[in-house]
């Protein structure tokens, strides 16, 4: 049974990424015309990550208030679904990794749909980065970062690399954070291993066996605080102290009794 949804799952999550990625297509061939196309990208994104949970049994639970764009917003990072959980939650394109292009199907989608991607073993390729951020802060979209540049198995949150904070830095601009976390009901999910990618398992086997999970409940907490500095270390760590005060591990049952007045999306 559970191979046979995950199958049914997966023809859907095909299907809806090619629907959304001819919107995004559609709306550079509207630019030539005057539309905003970072911000026609920047919807269908938005609306792919609503899709693509609802297909995968995935219930976002959201406490706080996601930033309106322009933003800059730094989060922890467990998994690859964190990367539809925020399309669902706010408006905005990432600072990704440049092995994300090797996914199937999603990593052809995100490569070519206006992310900006860096490799972070080439300094010179870091300074790139921090210089073309400001094309991609419109007030139609904002900055996603992951800045521990890892996956955790969700026990904590690993301390955040200060690289990608010198854009904010230098043109001081404030930092949101969020922290997420993920819970099952059915305590035979080991949420830890199955919903985090953190281990050497290939990303086909482990987005198969996602798909085979009935549901499972993702929760981000947007932090009402927003961090100024002029110094990319301290707002790396000031930012880093909000995100790890408001995380809940993976796999602890308290996360549902913390979610009361959340927003279930």
């Amino acid at each position: 049974m559970a191979n046979l949804r995950a199958a049914f799952r997966l023809i859907r999550f095909i299907l809806a990424t090619l629907i959304y990625y001819s919107v995004i297509l559609f709306g550079n061939v509207l630019s030539i015309f005057g539309a905003d196309r970072k911000g026609w990208a920047s919807y269908a994104r938005h609306k792919w990550g609503k899709a693509v949970a609802r297909i995968i049994g995935m219930r976002i639970q959201i406490n706080g208030e996601a930033p309106k764009p322009p933003f800059f917003l730094v989060a922890n990072h467990l998994s690859y679904i964190d990367v539809w959980v925020l399309f669902s939650a706010a408006k905005g394109t990432f600072i990704a990794k440049s092995d994300i292009k090797d996914w199937p199907i999603a990593g052809f989608v995100l490569s070519t749909s206006g992310l900006i991607f860096v490799d972070r073993s080439k300094k010179s390729d870091v300074t790139r980065v921090n210089a073309e951020i400001t094309t991609h802060l419109t007030p139609s979209q904002g900055i996603f970062l992951f800045p521990e540049s890892t996956t955790s198995s969700g026990e904590d949150v690993l301390p955040f690399k200060s690289s990608l904070f010198q854009y904010p830095a230098q043109v001081d601009i404030p930092v949101s954070a969020a922290s997420i976390s993920y819970s099952c009901e059915h305590k035979e999910v080991d949420c830890s291993r199955e919903l985090c990618w953190w281990d050497d398992t290939p990303f086909p086997k482990h987005f198969w066996n996602v798909l085979k999970i009935k549901q499972f409940d993702a929760h981000i907490t947007f932090i009402p605080d927003k961090i100024r500095s002029s110094n990319r270390k301290e707002l790396a760590l000031q930012s880093y102290k909000l995100v790890r005060d408001q995380f809940k591990p993976v796999n602890q049952s308290e996360i549902h009794e913390a979610d009361t007045g959340s927003i279930t999306v």
